[in-house]
């Protein structure tokens, strides 16, 4: 069974995401999420395991990246606590085969055909306040609905918050001893906070670190394994045409199927009725076309937003065929990619 690039897989959530409309003009723009392939494609891996990552808050980070790893449901992910134990009764030998990178013989130890390890370089935050001197403005009643402007001397303080989390990873190939990925990642934040004549509240610097990690967690996902994006598009209406209006309804709610259903009754309305204005028909292709795309039938989706465009010139409409068209190219990549995947285990027996 083909995977299309907007199906619905568990914990990624991806689809369409009900709910995620904005008013554009006369039509609607929606959110929908997709699927892109993976920046480095581990042919023939199916069972991974994390290793170590050394430094501060490497155990956080290399359980966040187990986590990841479980959810995108491209691998069987070696258990920590297997892990932890094969480490504590092989620790020399660990060590020896890290410090010489040598892939071969940590598989002849470690249950797995990829294994992730890494080191965190920096895992930090600081902070500091500034102030500034200034002339301040405030007024005062005098009465008689009255009013004076006063001018006193005041102090602006500024409180400003920065993280940062840099991590060096790898993926070694057990069969081979090659080092298939190796990338430094890095993420950052800073936040500020303002006040007159005091000192803001201390920011939450452990939050900021925290999401940084996070982050740095899902960078290397995406070296590795499918991962979600967000895109918008455009629904069109016509009031020749109900059927738009309905298929649109079915679209927000996540249901791509069940619109484009409503848009082919658009197609078939709009191409058997003598007079019909041809603005009507290519916002009903245009429709039919976005209906296909979303269904993962991208030739047909193609087609019909070429269609379109020659019933009516929309420079949207080209962005969209032009996107469809990579949307394509990336569902082709991550099939290739999740053909790979380790299966999902049966449910537990009651």
């Amino acid at each position: 069974m083909r995977t299309t690039i907007f199906r619905k897989v568990p914990i990624l959530a991806v689809g369409l995401l009900a709910g995620s409309v904005l008013s554009v003009g006369c039509g609607t723009s929606i959110t929908v999420t997709r699927l892109k392939p993976a920046e480095v494609h581990l042919a023939g891996i199916k069972r991974i395991a994390i290793t170590r990552i050394d430094g501060r808050d490497g155990d956080t980070l290399a359980t966040m990246i187990t986590e990841r790893l479980v959810e995108s449901k491209r691998f069987e992910v070696v258990e920590r606590a297997e892990m932890d134990k094969i480490a504590a009764e092989h620790r020399g030998a660990l060590d020896a085969a890290f410090e010489q990178n040598q892939g071969v013989e940590l598989g002849k130890l470690l249950p797995a055909a990829a294994l992730v390890a890494g080191s965190v370089n920096e895992s930090k935050t600081d902070e500091n306040v500034r102030e500034q001197r200034d002339t301040c403005v405030r007024y005062e009643d005098i009465g008689n609905k009255k009013q004076r402007k006063v001018e006193y001397s005041c102090t602006h303080y500024t409180r400003t918050a920065n993280a940062l989390f840099t991590a060096n990873m790898r993926v070694f190939d057990t069969n081979t001893g090659k080092i298939l990925v190796t990338r430094r990642l890095t993420a950052s934040d800073q936040k500020e906070e303002t006040k007159t004549d005091a000192e803001p509240d201390p920011i939450n610097r452990d939050a900021m670190l925290e999401a940084c990690r996070a982050q740095v967690a899902t960078n290397f996902m995406k070296l590795i394994a499918p991962y979600p994006v967000q895109e918008k598009v455009d629904l069109e209406k016509d009031s020749a045409l109900p059927e738009l209006e309905q298929g649109n309804e079915y679209m927000k709610r996540g249901d791509p199927n069940t619109a484009t259903e409503f848009y082919a009754r658009a197609v078939a309305r709009a191409d058997a009725t003598p007079g019909m204005k041809p603005d009507a028909k290519a916002r009903a292709h245009y429709e039919y076309g976005l209906g296909k795309a979303m269904s993962g039938d991208y030739d047909t989706a193609l087609a019909e937003l070429r269609l379109a465009q020659t019933l009516k010139a929309e420079k949207d409409w080209i962005d969209l065929e032009i996107r469809v068209g990579t949307w394509k190219k990336d569902a082709d990549k991550v099939n290739e990619q999740m053909k790979e995947a380790a299966p999902t285990p049966p449910p537990a027996q009651q």
